[in-house]
This record gives C-alpha cells, sequence and structure tokens, in this order.
C-alpha cells in the first residue's frame, strides 16, 4: 500500500521544514536518541501533537516515523481530508477499507462524497456511497443514478423520501423534476405531504404545496391553517365537509394545539365533537388520551374519570400509573388499591407498585399484609427497596460484588483492540468527544464479559463515566466501585462541609448529572459535573464573592463547589427539604413550587412520586437511591438520620406570602 506523504516540501514550504525538524527533535529527545523506536508514549503524543498541528496549518509532513501510534489513523485523515479537491481515489477507498473499524472512515467517506458530488464526478459516487438517512446524500445517489442512465432506480420509491415532513434540500430538485415530469405527485400524495407538515408544525412547508393543489383541496387546506392559526375553529362545523376523511386529522391537530393552550377548554370542545358526531370518537380517542393525561398531571378534580372513560385501546401504562398517582395524591387508599388490582402482572410486581401496595395496605389497618410485601422487596438495592426496608426498620441490602478480572486480562483485551488503544490516547488528549465515539465503535460487538473488562479497564483510566455506562450495558450492577466511584473525593467532601451538607447527596446529584463527566454538556447549555448553567454560576459566584466575571464550571473544583452552594440554596429556599431541594435542581425551584400542596402536608414519598414530569420525578428517585449508596460507600450509613425515610420530610402547602422556606 502506498502512502501520500509529502517528504519533500518544496523551498517555499518553509512550515513544512520547520515541523518535520521540529517533529525528529521531540521524538530524539523522548526516544534516547531513537527516532524508529515507540517506547515513549510521551514522545509519540508529543510528536502527534506537532503533527496534526501542522496538517491544520497546511504544512506538509512526513509522519510515516508515528505509523505505529495508536493515533495514525487521525493523521491520514487530516492529510487526505485536505486533499479531496485532488481526487485522491485510491488511498480515499484504501482509507476507508483499512480504517472502517473508526469512525473516521464514516466521517472521510460523507467528505468525499460531498466532493465527488460537487465535482459531478457520479461514477466514483455510486462506487463509494453507502446507504443512509441523509436526504442530501441520497438525493445525490439518486442524481447519480440519473446521470449514469439509470432513470428507474433513480425513481424507484421516492414518494417515500418527498412525503417527509421537513423541506427536501437542493440536492433533490433535479430529481423532483426528472419525478414531476412523470406526472408526480399525485393529489393524494401532495395532500399526504401536507398533512405531515402541518402536524409537524412546518407551515411555511404547508402553505407551499398547498399553491399547487386543486380549489378543493385548497379549501380543506385552508381550513387547516385557519384552525392551526385558532384551534377554537375545530368548533366551526361549516369548515368541514362531513364524511371526509382526511377531517378527523384536523381536528385532532387541532385540539391537540388547543390542549398546549387550554388542556380543559380543548377536552370540553372534544366532547361537543364526539356528541355532535359519534363516529369520530375512534379517530380523537389518542387526543382524548393526551388530554387526560395533561389534567391528571396538575391533579384536576375531574382527571380521574377522565381517564376511567378512555376506551380500552387507548389505555397503556402512563394512564394505568396516573390512575395510581391521582388517587395517591387525593390520599385515596381504597381507590389505589383498586387499580393497583388492575395492573398487569409485570407491571403491578415491580418494587414501585409493590411497595405503594403495602403503603396503602398499612394507612387502610392491614399492617402485618404490608409488612410481609415491604418484607418481599426490602432487600432489593433500589430506592423502594429502601423505602420498604425503613418501614420496617431492618438494615438495607447492598451488596458489592467488584468484578474480579486480572490485570493481565485487561492488558490482553487492550492488546488486541486498536479502538480502545486510540480511545485511551484521544482521553489522555483530551479529546473526550473522539474517545467516546472510538469506544462506542470499538464495543458495540463485545459480550457481557468482555463488556465488564472493558469497564474495568476504563475505570483504571480514571474514566468514570465511561466506565458506568459499559457496565450498564454489561447488565452488571453489583460492583459499586465502577457504578458510583469515589472521584474528586476531597473535593466533595469539602465543599460539603461548608455548606454543612451530606456529601452523599451531593456525590449523588454528580452521579445522575453528568456520570462524572467534568466537560459535559446539556443541550440547554449546563456545564460539567454538577451540570450548572452559566448564568447561575455567575450569580453564584456574587454570592461567594469570587473575583471572576465567568467562572470555568468545567473545571471539576469550581463546578462542585458551585453546586454544593446552590444545592445549600435551594434547601434554604424549599422548607429545609432535599426532596424539594432535589426536584428543584432538575426542574426548577418555581416549577417546584408551583407542585407543593394546595391546603395541607403529604408525606414526601406520595409527593414524589405524584411529581408532574417524568424526568423530575426519576431524577428525584434516582437521586435519593444513590445518596443511600454513597453513604455505604463514604461509611456513613448506620446512624438513624441518614436513612432515606430521615431526610424526606413531609411537603407542607406554601406560605401565604408565598414563601416555603
Amino acid at each position: 500500500m502506498k502512502h501520500y506523504f509529502r517528504s519533500c516540501p518544496s523551498p517555499a514550504d518553509g512550515r513544512g521544514i520547520f515541523i518535520s525538524s521540529l517533529l525528529v527533535i521531540v521524538l530524539t529527545i523522548g526516544l534516547g536518541g531513537d527516532v524508529s523506536a515507540t517506547k515513549s508514549a510521551w514522545a509519540q503524543r508529543e510528536a502527534f501533537r506537532v503533527v496534526e498541528w501542522s496538517l491544520r496549518a497546511g504544512a506538509s509532513v512526513d509522519y510515516a516515523v508515528l505509523r505505529d501510534y495508536p493515533l495514525y489513523p487521525y493523521l491520514r485523515y487530516r492529510d487526505l481530508s485536505r486533499r479531496l479537491t485532488e481526487f485522491p481515489a485510491v488511498e480515499v477507498r484504501d482509507f476507508l477499507q483499512t480504517y472502517s473499524d473508526t469512525p473516521l472512515a464514516n466521517r472521510l467517506r460523507y467528505a468525499w462524497l460531498r466532493q465527488l458530488a460537487s465535482a459531478r464526478r457520479w461514477n466514483d459516487f455510486l462506487r463509494d456511497a453507502v446507504p443512509g438517512r441523509d436526504p442530501t446524500f441520497e438525493c445525490w445517489r439518486r442524481q447519480a443514478l440519473l446521470n449514469v442512465g439509470q432513470s428507474e432506480a433513480a425513481l424507484r420509491d421516492f414518494a417515500t423520501l418527498w412525503r417527509r415532513a421537513g423541506s427536501l434540500p437542493s440536492a433533490c430538485d433535479p430529481v423532483i423534476a426528472v419525478w414531476q415530469a412523470e406526472g408526480n405527485p399525485t393529489p393524494e400524495l401532495r395532500w399526504q405531504r401536507f398533512a405531515r407538515a402541518m402536524t409537524a408544525g412546518k407551515m411555511g412547508l404547508a402553505r407551499f404545496l398547498r399553491t399547487d393543489m386543486s380549489a378543493t383541496d385548497q379549501a380543506l387546506a385552508d381550513a387547516w391553517l385557519a384552525v392551526a392559526d385558532d384551534p377554537t375553529r375545530v368548533l366551526d362545523a361549516t369548515r368541514f365537509k362531513a364524511g371526509d376523511p382526511r377531517v378527523p386529522a384536523i381536528l385532532a391537530d387541532g385540539l391537540s394545539r388547543w390542549r398546549r393552550r387550554d388542556a380543559l377548554a380543548a377536552l370540553a370542545a372534544l366532547d361537543v365533537l364526539k356528541a355532535r358526531d359519534p363516529s369520530l370518537a375512534p379517530s380523537l380517542a389518542i387526543e382524548e388520551r393526551l388530554l387526560a393525561l395533561w389534567i391528571a398531571s396538575d391533579y384536576h378534580p375531574s382527571a380521574l374519570a377522565r381517564l376511567t372513560a378512555l376506551p380500552e385501546r387507548v389505555v397503556d401504562q402512563d394512564v394505568r400509573e396516573w390512575r395510581i398517582r391521582v388517587c395517591l395524591r387525593q390520599g385515596d387508599w381504597p381507590a389505589t388499591l383498586h387499580w393497583l388490582d388492575r395492573l398487569p402482572p409485570k407491571e403491578r410486581d415491580s418494587p414501585r407498585w409493590q411497595y405503594w401496595r403495602g403503603r396503602a395496605l398499612a394507612s387502610l389497618g392491614q399492617t402485618e399484609t404490608a409488612q410481609s410485601i415491604y418484607r418481599r422487596i426490602a432487600n432489593q438495592r433500589d430506592y423502594y427497596g429502601f423505602l420498604a426496608a425503613d418501614r420496617l426498620g431492618v438494615p438495607y441490602t447492598i451488596t458489592n460484588t467488584p468484578l474480579t478480572i486480572s490485570p493481565t486480562a485487561l492488558d490482553a483485551l487492550l492488546a488486541r483492540s486498536p479502538g480502545l488503544r486510540r480511545a485511551r490516547e484521544l482521553y489522555i488528549l483530551g479529546r473526550e468527544r473522539e474517545a467516546d465515539a472510538e469506544w462506542r465503535q470499538a464495543t458495540q460487538a463485545f459480550d457481557p464479559a468482555t463488556l465488564e473488562q472493558a469497564a474495568r479497564l476504563a475505570h483504571r483510566w480514571q474514566w468514570y463515566h465511561q466506565a458506568i455506562i459499559t457496565i450498564a450495558r454489561a447488565e452488571h450492577w453489583d460492583d459499586l466501585e465502577l457504578r458510583f466511584p469515589l472521584a474528586y473525593h476531597d473535593e466533595v467532601v469539602t465543599n460539603a462541609k461548608v455548606d454543612a451538607m451530606d456529601p452523599a447527596w451531593v456525590y449523588a446529584v454528580i452521579r445522575q448529572e453528568s456520570a462524572f463527566r467534568a466537560d459535559a454538556r446539556s443541550p440547554v447549555g449546563a456545564l460539567g459535573l454538577m451540570q450548572m448553567l452559566p448564568a447561575t454560576g455567575q450569580q453564584i459566584a456574587r454570592d461567594l464573592r469570587d473575583a471572576v466575571d465567568t467562572p470555568n464550571l468545567r473545571q471539576p473544583e469550581t463546578n462542585i463547589r458551585y453546586g454544593a452552594h446552590y444545592l445549600r440554596q435551594m434547601l434554604e429556599r424549599l422548607q429545609n427539604n432535599s426532596i424539594l431541594a432535589t426536584a428543584a435542581y432538575n426542574a426548577g425551584p418555581n416549577k417546584v413550587m408551583q407542585w407543593l400542596p394546595v391546603d395541607h402536608p403529604l408525606p414526601a414519598d406520595v409527593w414524589a412520586e405524584t411529581i408532574p414530569y417524568r424526568e423530575t420525578r426519576t431524577y428525584v428517585q434516582r437521586v435519593m437511591e444513590y445518596a443511600v449508596v454513597y453513604r455505604h460507600l463514604l461509611g456513613l450509613e448506620g446512624n438513624p438520620k441518614t436513612t432515606l425515610s430521615a431526610g424526606m420530610k413531609p411537603v407542607l402547602p406554601p406560605e401565604p406570602d408565598g414563601q416555603t422556606g
């Protein structure tokens, strides 16, 4: 295999000469004078940095000396990427074959295909294209087929692509032109795409599609557009022709839009529509379910009746569980038992609903039966198992069974997996996103036993979040060292002490928020171990009188310090109740204040189970569960004040002035 190395840069390319010389110097120093050796990892990493920097800068470098370094493919990728305009087809194809096990292969392939399409080199494009979901590349593939005379193949199933809800890229225009010349799309197909655009909220596309419709279809399209603008128009029967099979979709979409503005009014409108035309009921059942769930999450007095009246075909796990939650919130224990009895066996036997069966029976005076249920789940190492153990007054069952994997086995796994070696180097170089991609690709075919080894390997490198993810994929739950690392111990303990808080709670929040990924960034911009929003970080910096305009929230010590302080603020604001503070860390304090009971206290376990947001409900339960595990790992258990239930004080209604603390 011949590689393309510009080992003899032109006289004008001073950068290439300088970089090549620097590369030799770095390797010579690091390898004790032997530039062909590969024993010094430090020298190879430094040389890699130098070469990659030079390639990014456009210099020409002979990097063959790094052929044995795990990240050598990244240098080849960088070199080829900058030369795609020269169409080095042989080298590109060799790279795609040689390094097909790397994430780089797809990245280079798509860059290469983009270059081929731009140059209209359609034969090469067809040779190197692979099936994909990107409409741009799919339309280029169809363009290529058209240009090599395979029109039938180019247009085959194009209607499926055209019917998508979003706008098509310009790459599709030549294909659309040929497709339309053959009499497409049909009026039915055009309406289908219009309907998809409307339900997806793509109003601009919908209006564009309307222009080519028949007069009759335009009238109905205008009616739908009017409903989108004002959902109350679903009640205007003059806009809709009786018996038109397209009308129920318009009404359902209108009710969906109305639901987001006023769910109760939308439900009343639904009742009117069903009374006016009972045949509409089956078509509107899905929206009826969503409306019932919507008001159930607000605990409206009519919620249980609405959930009960739903047609059986739309009753799913969410509906069944919300029937129970509404009863829990109302303190109606007989009704709670009624709906628990109607769960399918798999749901009914889960620790969650077994616990609530015990709670209901105990509240109705059936103590012995309740305790037998608690005993059934009290040995579970989870939120409900811990609550059940507290009800019985027995110690928690916290099993820790570390994996027994020899260092020799870990070294052997690393030796036979180029992907893991690349992931390790990228992680050491601080390129965690790329390291993640290599790790995922390298481990995707691993069996559970090999995943366990890989998880232990990642933990050995202190790549904690990857170890947590990988051991979960192996479905091995009992190695607590892997699943609940005590990373950043001094920072957590010190800052928890400063704010007079339980360090296990701080650890639990870190574990749930980022799984110990210091460079984590959420879709909304939250950063670091404890996922602090920059605005919150700036406010805390002012509170702590830190002389920084923009605190570095990816710096672990800063992130932990600020996150612990924010938890303390939430405690002080929300009844000094860790359940409420934990919920506020996820959903915000204002939302939590909206969820407080109106006129009487609620037991903390009931409040946590009836949090309206699924995400926050799960978040709170996991954090409280993880805090118990971390108390065990930190040696803080044994004191009755450290049990799960001890931190779950009753949730009180807001004070008359709106304050909760």
